[in-house]
């Protein structure tokens, strides 16, 4: 029988204002039975004083509140307790911000987990979660999720529970648009007891919220939490950094977390894999384990006799259309001309009447998409189809600047499923996330699922001398700024999330708006960009989790920085992008010159390697060239798997690799600007600098050769040139392991 909560409120708690508010944060110690709070004790805050819990427990608590330096906004808190006399057994600690004069109508924000209080429709079905039922379909699909943490859509009593590893940043937030004022507060992973616990709790009809941190994480009704046990002379620590400013814009708040999210917790780099012997290790697993000639196409996962479909091929999302690229870009003579093959095959087997093209099958029959089989009433999704029509123009483009020859039937297939996209926009005035594959209509709309077709309808446009495609990447790309970007989210891009809201479509969207700026010149898609990089950096991972040492991530001394979640669905980070290099960045950069977009990519290409299986460290149970999805800094599948479900390699991993260590240099030089940006696995010095030269000491410190290519050129050439990383501007060294050499910019 749970027992009645009792409280002791010994007052007294640092007061702060946010506009009329009276805020106050209140410490507290709370007892637990079974799991339950029981007894909860409030500490004054304004000087070290002992108290009396109500278990009899004697506690001195101690807070050292100090300024952050060249940061009148922010305030810096280290709360010590020390128990001075007793044994407090089934016991944490929570630090409490308590916000009065509060409204539901407050964006709150988690990073990775938490957007707009995931105020949104919520649909409880299984996994995979999809509309089954066609009455359910609407063209005005609002955005729905699986169950997921949520506080109430109208307000009134509701909680958040989380622990601080389902956080890419544990840092806790919210914008007040009537009170033009953003809060947050950031904090570590954890302490002595364990993992942190971040919780949000509105209160009932009392225009009440409370942000909670507490150790060690204690969630309600979770029976893998255990409260701690302290004794007469231990010690329990939180720090935590609060921010508290002016905001007249969600994207004031959304600016200020991109400046401070890597501020308060450690990363560093981890330099084991040159990015050329991650190329081989890649695309020796592609040729040997992936290709079959019965087909003649690039499997999603091993060659066998008998798979589900989605392991074999998929036209987009997953890497199907994709994988060919980096093939192309710099596989040996065999990679090419299999690559070739694959391509012909999708666009002599799977192009429909309506123009889009099946998106999934085994290589002898195809159909709109599916998981374990296919969807009825020919659904495909758009996310893929979009991702299609960019890439394959890439490929087309990237021929044609060879001089190689392009079929007739590429071009007129491309061609077909550019009109197909028109005809959708003409008809709907969207893309919407799932369309009936034969005859091109909208079956479910809504999301930012096809952030990336405008990207593809820019190069179509160029590709056919067609403006009406330009035209309706332009309608297109605002929409998706004024209906979610500003809205502080994107939604849709995974096959399996409902339109929950999401990295992959922001990514996409963000490639789309580098696209536009590319072949447009037009200053707007760089000004919605900038607006959507701070969305994209709340999805990567900004500190080194410390992963249990026996864990598969563990073992491999795994850096998390720059890893990257998919949706708040999928509650774990992964390597690299879904399924992008992030190249859209370097580009970003190039134009503007915001480091905050360089050192995103930084960190996301750079982590990206270490989680490649190899023979001398594996990961898991994978092949050399494997690549998993699993980066779990979250307990969702089990506390023994923080650090570890490592299942098997993933065709999306395994693809986002092989476009990161061809589609990014090692190094990207702006000499003038006197900025080296190390992607790759390397040391560099700056040993001579000035007058637009320089001179790097560039260092391999892997086990392994390295071929380090290096992109150079002015700040007035990057913004008047694309990006060619096969151009003349681009300089290869050989570099032994251990080997140093001195480099002339």
């Amino acid at each position: 029988m749970k027992n009645k909560l009792l409280v002791s409120v010994l007052f007294a708690s640092v007061l702060f204002s946010q506009a009329d508010a009276i805020n106050q944060i209140r410490p507290s110690v709370n007892y637990y039975q079974e799991g339950d709070v029981v007894s909860r004790t409030y500490f004054e805050t304004d000087k070290p004083t002992v108290t009396t819990d109500v278990n009899g427990c004697e506690w001195l608590l101690t807070v050292d509140k100090r300024a952050v330096e060249n940061d009148n906004t922010a305030q810096d808190y280290v709360f010590t307790w020390e128990l001075k006399r007793g044994v407090a057994k089934n016991v944490s600690f929570s630090v409490n911000f308590q916000f009065d004069r509060w409204t539901p109508d407050n964006y709150v924000f988690v990073p990775s987990i938490v957007y707009d209080g995931n105020r949104f429709a919520v649909k409880d079905i299984n996994y995979p979660p999809f509309w089954y039922d066609k009455n359910e379909w609407r063209l005005d699909m609002p955005t729905t999720t699986t169950v997921q943490p949520t506080l109430n859509e109208k307000g009134g009593q509701s909680r958040i529970d989380l622990t601080s590893g389902n956080a890419s940043t544990p840092l806790m937030a919210f914008f007040s648009q009537r009170d033009q004022r953003a809060w947050m507060v950031q904090t570590n992973q954890g302490n002595n007891l364990g993992d942190y616990g971040l919780s949000i709790e509105e209160k009932k009809n009392q225009g009440e919220a409370v942000f909670s941190i507490q150790a060690p994480v204690v969630r309600p009704g979770n029976r893998a939490d255990f409260p701690a046990t302290v004794s007469v002379g231990e010690k329990v620590i939180v720090s935590c950094r609060t921010y508290d400013f002016k905001a007249s814009r969600l994207n004031d708040m959304m600016d200020r977390f991109v400046e401070v999210r890597k501020t308060f917790n450690p990363a560093t780099r981890n330099d084991v894999l040159p990015f050329s012997h991650a190329w081989t290790l890649l695309d020796d697993l592609y040729q040997n384990r992936r290709w079959d000639e019965r087909i003649e196409m690039y499997w999603l996962s091993d060659v066998q006799e008998h798979a589900s479909w989605n392991f074999i091929w998929q036209l987009g999302w997953v890497g199907g259309g994709q994988s060919t690229l980096p093939l192309l870009l710099q596989g040996t003579d065999q990679g090419k001309e299999r690559a070739m093959r694959n391509l012909d095959v999708i666009y002599s087997k799977t192009q429909t009447k309506s123009g889009f093209f099946y998106a999934y099958g085994d290589g002898k029959e195809f159909y709109g998409f599916g998981y374990s089989a296919p969807l009825e009433h020919n659904v495909t999704m758009v996310r893929s189809q979009g991702d299609w029509l960019y890439m394959a123009q890439r490929q087309i483009n990237l021929l044609k600047s060879r001089g190689e020859q392009v079929k007739s039937s590429w071009l007129e297939g491309t061609k077909k499923q550019a009109e197909a996209f028109a005809r959708l926009w003409d008809k709907y005035g969207q893309f919407g996330q799932f369309v009936d594959v034969e005859t091109g209509d909208l079956c479910i709309g809504g999301s930012t699922a096809g952030g990336i077709v405008p990207a593809g309808l820019v190069l179509a446009s160029k590709l056919y001398d067609n403006p009406r495609y330009l035209d309706i990447a332009r309608q297109a790309a605002r929409d998706y700024y004024t209906n979610y970007v500003a809205k502080g989210y994107t939604t849709g891009g995974p096959g399996e999330i409902l339109s929950t809201p999401d990295s992959e479509s922001a990514f996409g969207l963000f490639e789309s708006y580098m696209v536009l700026y590319e072949y447009t010149g037009e200053k707007e898609w760089l000004k919605y960009a900038s607006e959507l990089l701070p969305i994209c950096a709340s999805w990567t991972v900004s500190y080194d989790f410390i992963f249990p040492e026996s864990s598969p991530l563990g073992k491999i001394g795994a850096h998390s920085c720059g890893s990257v979640w998919a949706s708040v669905a999928n509650k774990h980070a992964a390597p690299g992008i879904c399924t992008w290099s992030g190249d859209c960045l370097l580009k970003y950069y190039r134009a503007t010159n915001d480091e905050r977009a360089l050192e995103l990519l930084t960190d996301i290409a750079h982590n990206l390697p270490q989680y490649i299986s190899r023979k001398e460290c594996p990961v898991g149970n994978m092949p050399s060239g494997g690549v998993c999805e699993r980066v779990n800094l979250s307990d969702w599948e089990g506390k023994d798997q923080v650090g570890g479900s490592i299942f098997g390699s993933c065709s999306w991993c395994e693809v986002a690799a092989m476009l990161t260590v061809t589609e990014l240099p090692s190094l990207y030089v702006q000499s003038d600007k006197q900025v080296v940006a190390v992607f790759d696995h390397l040391k560099v010095n700056k040993k001579q600098a000035g007058n637009g030269r320089m001179i790097l000491e560039v260092t391999n410190p892997t086990s392994y050769p390295a071929d380090v290519k290096i992109y150079s050129e002015t700040s007035g050439e990057a913004r008047k040139n694309p990006l060619l990383i096969s151009s003349d501007r681009l300089q290869v060294v050989r570099l032994n392991p251990g080997e140093s050499k001195e480099i002339n910019i």
